[in-house]
């Protein structure tokens, strides 16, 4: 499954099985967070591709409540170490911009007609 990959502590390959099942096979990504200026020492979390569903309540709140969107997207798409991150604000924008990374923005082919 996860082969040479050394999962985060805490995630089993049982966990990681369930949670590709839910989400897809190709949406649970591992992300390593970094700290430019070392507050924290490198750690990997499992993050997931937001759904449909989930994109539309952080699009929602992106233009009023900036805060709370990003909130809405790293509490639905963080699947490891939730409390660890979501108590530091360097780690919490650090989930932040990995879930951002992985946002499903797909391409299209226009043509005039």
């Amino acid at each position: 499954m996860t082969g040479k990959i050394k999962l985060p502590n805490g995630v089993t390959e049982e966990m990681v099985k369930a949670w590709k099942e839910r989400y897809g096979q190709k949406k649970v990504k591992l992300a390593t967070l970094q700290s430019e200026d070392e507050v924290f020492d490198p750690f990997d979390v499992v993050i997931r591709v937001p759904d449909r569903t989930t994109m539309g309540e952080f699009e929602k709140w992106l233009d009023r409540r900036p805060d709370k969107s990003k909130e809405i997207l790293v509490k639905a798409c963080l699947l490891s170490s939730k409390d660890e991150c979501l108590a530091s604000d360097d780690k919490f924008m650090a989930t932040f911009n990995a879930i951002a990374e992985i946002l499903p923005i797909q391409k299209a082919i226009i043509k005039n007609l």
